[in-house]
């Protein structure tokens, strides 16, 4: 993300390499900047508790008062049923059914992500290369996993499994 790489190119019907040099580090301001603007763009797009339940201001108000508190904070319980989990959690990443004992249950998957980054120092750009300088290549890498998992048997949640980081 931090740089142009350099290439080499075949002019057709030549033998001659023609080396293109393109070496530019990003200047670490303008990288804090746009991580910044993202993360202020993903955030206005997430859902919050507070938003679902201004959505949907009636199936809130039919939940006991006990339920309404846990759905504001986002936690779930053994007993809820799908819309109690939609309005605290939103809606899951992934849907699938699991066999278990001749009964068929529910499972919603809600992901969780995280970045790594790297940084490399790349010097030999191989014989015919004509870099003269070092380029400094930024890796920044996405990964997801499994944050939690509601299993639903005929509508009401039997069974919650999170993740601790």
């Amino acid at each position: 993300m931090g740089l142009s790489a350099a290439k080499g190119a075949v002019t057709p019907g030549t033998d001659r390499l023609q080396s293109v040099r393109v070496a530019r580090i990003v200047h670490p301001m303008r990288y804090l900047l746009f991580l910044g603007a993202l993360c202020l763009l993903l955030s206005a797009c997430a859902t919050t508790p507070e938003k679902r339940i201004a959505r949907n201001p009636e199936l809130f108000a039919s939940f006991p008062e006990e339920v309404q508190e846990n759905v504001r904070a986002g936690v779930i319980q053994i007993g809820y049923d799908r819309d109690m989990v939609r309005l605290a959690l939103g809606e899951p990443d992934r849907i699938s059914t699991r066999q278990r004992e001749g009964e068929e249950l529910e499972v919603w998957t809600y992901m969780g992500a995280y970045h790594t980054s790297d940084t490399y120092r790349v010097r030999d750009f191989g014989r015919f290369s004509t870099m003269e300088q070092d380029i400094i290549v930024d890796r920044t890498r996405r990964h997801t996993y499994d944050r939690s998992r509601v299993e639903f048997r005929d509508g009401e949640v039997v069974a919650i499994e999170q993740v601790r980081r």
